[in-house]
């Protein structure tokens, strides 16, 4: 990756919010576009940009089986129950 990209990303970061908090902030039905990664202590962030120009990051965690979600890493992979499995 060039230095540019590299810093264009860097800074993306440093303003990025959760992607998880977007309809807190109202812009839950705004197109996103990835822009790329970063990766910090192990964890990657991967970035995106909305329409109205704001940053959001999601986190991945390294693991043996290689990146996954955070929430999986934490809490495990989710289990689909009985009756949703019947639809």
């Amino acid at each position: 990756m060039s230095a540019d990209k590299q810093r264009i990303l860097e800074d993306a970061f440093q303003k990025a919010y959760s992607y998880e908090s977007r309809a807190g902030w109202e812009a839950q039905d705004l197109a996103t576009t990835p822009i790329g990664t970063v990766e910090k202590g192990g964890r990657l962030y991967d970035l995106c940009v909305d329409s109205s120009g704001n940053y959001w990051y999601a986190v991945r965690i390294r693991t043996d089986r290689g990146p996954v979600p955070e929430r999986e890493a934490i809490f495990g992979k989710r289990k689909i129950k009985a009756f949703q499995r019947r639809r």
